[in-house]
Order: structure tokens, then sequence, then C-alpha cells
């Protein structure tokens, strides 16, 4: 096991956020203020101010990505807390050695890409597949709700600009499912990027978080390669 290189300081400002979000007591985005008129920065919803160190402080947190940067409208520093953030402090600061590279092939998660088609593995009743695929409606609805959990699962985790990319990267994948005869290289290329393979930025934490969500959207393009479009 080896720790994060953080100052004490800046794990204890980690776990006051950590704590504060769970308690509902602190609302991300998170936004230090400034105020002339106290003894320095504060947090809404955190009883203690901090420091002149606390951007700083918080910028390292990003850069170890315990937490993400955001833009913010009036030209404030804002942060989220990363799904990495509350797995540091749950775990006291360790991470395990030996993780495996972020720079994973698509092809070990599908399992095989056959011709440019995506062999779905473990699916679902091909019937019932079937009947969402032929059904435009039932496919638009389906494709609608997947996504949206999807979404979900990412958007704590995504900067602004990255999570803007990521919403433009899921449309275009229910356009390319939606079409009357999807692109395989296409299909491939858009699975590889909402699955984050390949960026180096990613974490395997959030990899693994979201493959189970794009899995039946994996199955229901597989189907709808195998129907012919």
């Amino acid at each position: 096991m080896t720790g994060y290189n953080l100052t004490s300081h800046q794990k204890e400002l980690l776990r006051i956020l950590v704590q504060g979000v769970k308690a509902g007591e602190v609302e991300e985005p998170i936004i230090p203020n400034y105020w002339i008129s106290s003894t320095g920065w504060e947090i809404d919803g955190i009883k203690d101010n901090f420091d002149n160190n606390l951007i700083g402080d918080l910028d390292v947190l990003c850069r170890a990505d315990l937490l993400a940067s955001l833009d913010n409208s009036h030209g404030k520093k804002s942060y989220s807390i990363k799904q990495n953030g509350y797995d540091a402090v749950e775990n006291d600061f360790m991470v395990s050695e030996g993780l495996p590279s972020t720079q994973i092939n698509i092809g070990a998660i599908v399992h095989e890409m056959k011709n440019g088609y995506v062999q779905a593995v473990g699916s679902s009743d091909n019937s019932e597949l079937n009947q969402l695929v032929n059904n435009s409606g039932l496919l638009h609805k389906k494709l609608d709700e997947l996504t949206e959990q999807l979404i979900n699962v990412v958007k704590s985790e995504l900067s602004s600009k990255k999570l803007l990319e990521y919403l433009r990267t899921i449309e275009e994948l229910k356009k390319e499912i939606e079409s009357e005869k999807p692109s395989p290289s296409v299909l491939q290329k858009l699975f590889a990027s909402i699955s984050f393979f390949g960026d180096m930025e990613s974490t395997i934490s959030l990899i693994t978080r979201v493959l189970p969500y794009i899995y039946p959207l994996l199955q229901i393009a597989s189907q709808k390669l195998a129907s012919g479009g």
C-alpha cells in the first residue's frame, strides 16, 4: 500500500469537506469565499474558517485527482469531490499498489470486435432486444433511460468542460444507434470514448463504475448491428 503525497493539513481539509457533503451541510459545487471583515476564507456549511492557503490546498487536492475544479459563471473557483476523494478518506489516504494502467483496450470489455461488430456477452433475451431495436419509440425511450443513469454516475467526476464533451458524445452515440444503418467503426470509437479508455486523466475507479451502465448500451448496439440496422 502507498499513501497520497499530501500534508496532514490537506488531508484534514478533504475529510472536513467529505463529512460536510455527506451530512448535507455542504452543497456542491463547493465555493470558497473570502471576507475581509472576517478572519479569512469560509465555505458555506462549515463553521471553522480557513487560512490563506485554502485555495492552494484545494488545487493540490485537484492535482491529486481527489477534487474536480469547476468553472463558475461569477469568476470564482469552485470544486466538487470526486469518487477518489471519498475513497481516499474512507481508506485513510492509502492506495493499493500495482493498479492496472488506464490505457485499457475497449476489447477487454466487449470481449471481441469481430469484423467491426460488437459481440455482446451474457446478453439479455435476444427476442426482447430484437423487439426493442425494431421499435423506434421504445428504443429512443430506453436509450434516454440508460444514458441518463450513466450521466448521473459521471457528472460529479468531470469538470464542466469535460461533462459538456461527454454529453455531446452520448448524444452522438444515441443518434448512431438509432440510425438506419449504424457504423460499427463509429460505434467502437464512441463506446471507447464514453468508457474513458485511452484517457490518461481518467481513473480505474471511474472506469469500473461506468462499465455496468455501458454494458446494456453495448447489448442494444450489438443487436442493432446483428439485425442489419
